[in-house]
């Protein structure tokens, strides 16, 4: 699966140091499924995640469950970012941490708490 269907690597999170500044430093939104962690301003504009309008991460940890399950987890939640990144405002890092309760969840649920805490983290475009 390639071309527009996939998140290119200038839009994913890679390193570590990338993930703990969103832990340290960007706000935090839990919900249900998954917990979102948000920083409104990339820390180097040298690295190529930070060049991206917004970069995203997803983090699943053994918590969640097996690997098919995690797995489905991260395909999940990558998806729903990628179908609605668009309404996102521009110079955004975003961490996607997945919880037990994402297990046997379709993508519509997913995609539906994803709005919820994109809403309340107050990152979606006014159109």
């Amino acid at each position: 699966m390639h071309g527009s269907s996939t998140l290119p690597k200038n839009e994913r999170l890679q390193r570590g140091w990338q993930f703990r500044h969103a832990y340290e430093r960007g706000r935090r939104i839990g919900g249900k499924l998954f917990v979102l962690y948000v920083v409104d301003h990339p820390p180097d504009t040298r690295t190529t995640a930070a060049r991206a309008s917004r970069a995203v991460g997803v983090v699943t940890s053994r918590h969640v469950g097996d690997a098919v399950t995690r797995n489905r987890a991260r395909r999940l939640l990558r998806e729903a970012y990628r179908l609605n990144k668009q309404r996102l405002k521009n110079n955004l890092q975003i961490v996607m941490v997945a919880r037990n309760a994402i297990g046997g969840k379709k993508r519509q649920d997913v995609e539906a708490e994803l709005l919820r805490l994109f809403r309340a983290a107050g990152i979606l475009n006014k159109t």
